[in-house]
């Protein structure tokens, strides 16, 4: 090979390598320059609380960046030309009681970023003041200070109505309520207030409000509404007398004659005559001391259904002989029975053997014992309404009225005159109080109203 053609070989070899490396530089240049996106942080998945509230990335690209929300009306993503946290992402409040969800899309035209976001619903409230109502004096109303974010209904025991404006309202608010007046057949009633969502999809518990309403001691005048002139103890008069004080009861004495006429008189003998060895004839022509006759059951249990407001308390006496005390009960209670007023009818006694005439004749019969030598618990298992104790009696057995109330039977106290012991066995919750003195104790009680 000559020497030209050899130099035109290696000139030509040298210019396709140098060709050949210049065009591996340009290739690398273009590797260094090629287009970027990122997104920082790189956690894609929030989630928010129902009070809402906003969140930042930084997004960078060389080509232009569109930010889309799928949830616009709540959840809005804004971005800006600013260098760092240039995409804000704000949730407005959940108002609603489920979670939600939305989707923010972030593309550059080549590539794309999807940020998952869940906010949690409202957390439903419903809270009450108190969860116990208790009433016994002053009016019988009460009211519950509600707190809710949720529609609520309330669920009432028959006896409970509520008043004009319970209205749902949204935060807290007073509702109030009424109870209708408790029957002197119950001395006390129980049940529960129920506070429920009007949306069943609403997952929370209800509220349960315990109550109870318990009768105001109640007054019973002794023989009659008596002291005063021309009201002699049992008498059709003060008989009248305690109808018109609007009380509880009247207690009357009575006994039966040899030819079966119930009478009263609390003595076993009136001016010398033994009443259950007499007849009525021999009996009809005594005066009381206002001139009035010596009157019958039959003539107060007349007036009684007349007036169908206060109650008889009958005490049928001890009698010489069980024979005469059966026939004193089955006179009494046929009696009662043929006018229709075993509803206003009480009956106690001295007697084991009248009380339990009574309770076995019709257990519906309310009896009340008066000795005091019989504890609660013997008085409940031989059927008995409730017990009538002298003021002594209880007095040395104090636990013996809240005793009775836990049985559900009743208490009675008598004969309390004085103001410092009418307060001393209304504090200690008695059912009733005989007295002879009933239009004191009346005002006293409003006192406690």
């Amino acid at each position: 090979m000559d020497r030209t053609f050899k130099n035109r070989f290696l000139s030509i070899s040298l210019f396709l390598v140098i060709s050949l490396l210049m065009l591996s530089c340009d290739n690398k240049e273009a590797d260094d320059v090629k287009s970027y996106f990122t997104v920082s942080p790189e956690n894609l998945v929030l989630d928010f609380e129902a009070t809402g509230g906003t969140s930042f990335y930084t997004v960078n690209s060389d080509k232009t960046v569109q930010v889309i929300s799928d949830k616009p009306d709540w959840c809005k993503a804004v971005l800006t030309n600013v260098s760092f946290d240039n995409l804000k992402i704000a949730v407005s409040e959940n108002k609603e009681f489920q979670e939600r969800k939305a989707t923010v899309t972030i593309s550059n035209g080549l590539e794309k970023r999807t940020i998952r976001i869940t906010q949690q619903g409202v957390h439903p409230i419903l809270t009450v003041d108190k969860n116990n109502v208790f009433i016994q004096f002053g009016k019988p109303e009460f009211t519950l200070d509600v707190d809710a974010n949720i529609p609520f209904h309330f669920e009432l025991p028959e006896w409970v109505t509520e008043k004009e404006g319970n209205e749902w309202r949204e935060g807290k608010k007073t509702y109030a309520f009424m109870l209708s007046e408790l029957p002197d057949e119950l001395l006390i009633r129980e049940s529960s207030i129920m506070i429920k969502s009007t949306n069943e999809s609403i997952q929370i518990q209800p509220v349960a409000i315990s109550i109870t309403q318990k009768a105001v001691t109640k007054i019973i005048a002794h023989r009659g509404y008596w002291q005063t002139p021309n009201y002699p103890q049992n008498s059709l008069a003060s008989f009248r007398r305690a109808i018109d004080l609007g009380i509880y009861g009247s207690e009357m004495d009575v006994y039966i004659t040899t030819d079966g006429v119930v009478v009263l008189n609390h003595d076993a003998t009136i001016n010398g005559i033994n009443v259950e060895n007499s007849t009525y004839d021999d009996l009809k022509n005594i005066k009381l001391s206002n001139g009035e006759p010596m009157p019958t059951l039959r003539n107060c249990i007349i007036l009684a259904k007349e007036r169908n407001t206060v109650k008889l308390v009958i005490e049928i006496k001890p009698h010489s002989t069980t024979t005469n005390e059966n026939r004193a009960v089955d006179a009494v209670v046929q009696l009662v029975e043929e006018y229709g007023i075993t509803h206003l009818v009480d009956y106690i006694s001295f007697s084991q053997n009248i009380c339990k005439r009574l309770i076995a004749k019709n257990p519906k019969n309310r009896v009340a014992y008066l000795n005091g030598n019989l504890t609660p618990d013997a008085l409940y298992n031989d059927g008995y309404w409730g017990l009538d104790y002298s003021s002594s009696v209880l007095k040395s057995n104090t636990s013996w009225v809240k005793r009775a109330q836990n049985l559900g039977i009743t208490t009675n106290v008598w004969t309390v005159n004085s103001t410092e012991d009418f307060e001393y066995f209304i504090s200690m919750g008695v059912n009733f109080i005989t007295t002879d003195y009933p239009q004191n104790l009346k005002q006293l009680l409003t006192t406690y109203k």
